[in-house]
């Protein structure tokens, strides 16, 4: 892997999404580019405080919005470019001022790994988890995600989930590829299996013979009959480990599409998720 962005609301700034590229990057070698989006279309946070303390009047309040989130944008930059610093970090800073989604997107056709917290929004308002702005980067992203949790562990094992589609056999390749020292960890395959099929790992051989050429400490688990279960395995994962799923589409065939399973992945779980799809 060469090139690591890690997207930013700049009003907003996200410690976890930081430490995990700093210590991703550090760990591949790999060049970070902090990409700090703000909306020039929309009002910063500040504006909303101002408004009800009514501490500032008439056009002046959009002075002092401006003054404002330039503050915190710098001082969110200058958070970043010192812990770069201090990491020995090769790295660079993307100021995009349009439309944060559009902007974010181009950014990924020419990276290798795009690193955003799960609770990034680019709005005032709470949504529930995952927002419209995630499901957006996942479905149109032109390179891997990784989306973190609000508080960062280093990654000390990987699961894998299969469930026999192409979608889900290459997000676990595109993991390998990408952070290939994650291969040497303790990993485990999950596959659940539907309650009208046999409780078997689709193309057993042919999955078994490539994991075990690129994941050396693997083992295979089978949840017979019921997303519940898989669900349930999920949620007691430990938060030193990275899921690894399949492409976040509109097809409702793959067990990560089922909206339970979906919002666990990106609401639920304290783990980072490892999303790639064809």
């Amino acid at each position: 892997m060469n090139k690591i962005i890690a997207a930013f609301d700049g009003l907003r700034f996200s410690e976890s999404t930081m430490k995990y590229a700093i210590y991703l990057a550090k760990q591949y070698n790999a060049h970070l580019t902090g990409v700090f989006l703000y909306e020039s279309t929309s009002l910063g946070f500040a504006v909303y405080t101002m408004i009800e303390k009514q501490s500032v009047s008439g056009q002046n309040i959009f002075k002092e919005i401006a003054k404002s989130d330039k503050i915190a944008i710098n001082n969110a930059i200058n958070n970043f470019e010192t812990a770069c610093r201090n990491a020995k970090l090769s790295y660079r800073v993307h100021r995009d001022t349009g439309n944060a989604a559009r902007e974010l997107l181009h950014e990924t056709a020419f990276a290798d790994l795009l690193i955003i917290d799960a609770q990034e929004t680019f709005s005032y308002l709470k949504e529930e988890m995952p927002g419209w702005f995630i499901k957006n980067i996942l479905h149109e992203t032109r390179c891997a995600v990784l989306i973190v949790p609000k508080s960062f562990s280093p990654i000390k094992q990987s699961v894998l989930l299969y469930d026999g589609s192409p979608s889900s056999i290459f997000a676990i390749k595109m993991f390998n590829y990408i952070l290939p020292e994650m291969g040497k960890l303790e990993t485990k395959l999950l596959f659940a299996a539907n309650k009208s099929s046999l409780p078997q790992l689709p193309d057993d051989k042919l999955l078994k013979e490539w994991i075990e050429r690129h994941y050396s400490k693997v083992t295979y688990k089978i949840l017979n009959g019921e997303e519940k279960k898989l669900t349930a395995t999920l949620a007691k994962e430990k938060k030193e480990a990275v899921l690894v799923a399949g492409s976040y589409q509109r097809s409702n065939l793959s067990m990560l599409f089922h909206k339970s399973l979906a919002d666990l992945l990106l609401k639920e779980t304290k783990t980072p998720v490892f999303i790639a799809h064809c």
